[in-house]
């Protein structure tokens, strides 16, 4: 019984630096080099949108695959994705003039 429990453990730790630690770091990178050489707010409105669409599909294979842990993570990094898409969303449309 206790292996099996080592074995979901080690599952879920491998799963969580396959698909969230390593690709956060490379996304982080994207944005910091995007913001300096091409500040476009709409480039970041898209960039950040993709990231919310990768997020509910990290917590959907989290939930399918019944890691907890990696779950709870993968809701708050969802919901602050969601918070900075609707953030420059807000900020294109105050450049673009929708809001008066």
């Amino acid at each position: 019984m206790n292996t099996q429990n080592e074995q979901h453990h080690r599952r879920e730790l491998m799963f969580q630096r396959r698909f969230i630690n390593y690709p956060f770091l490379g996304f982080a990178l994207v944005i910091a080099l995007l913001n300096i050489f091409f500040p476009d707010i709409t480039v970041m409105m898209t960039l950040f949108g993709l990231f919310f669409l990768y997020n509910v599909a990290i917590l959907f294979v989290a939930f399918i695959h019944h890691f907890k842990r990696t779950m709870i993570l993968a809701l708050i990094l969802t919901i602050l994705s969601l918070v900075l898409f609707g953030l420059t969303f807000y900020l294109y449309g105050l450049t673009n003039h929708f809001f008066s």
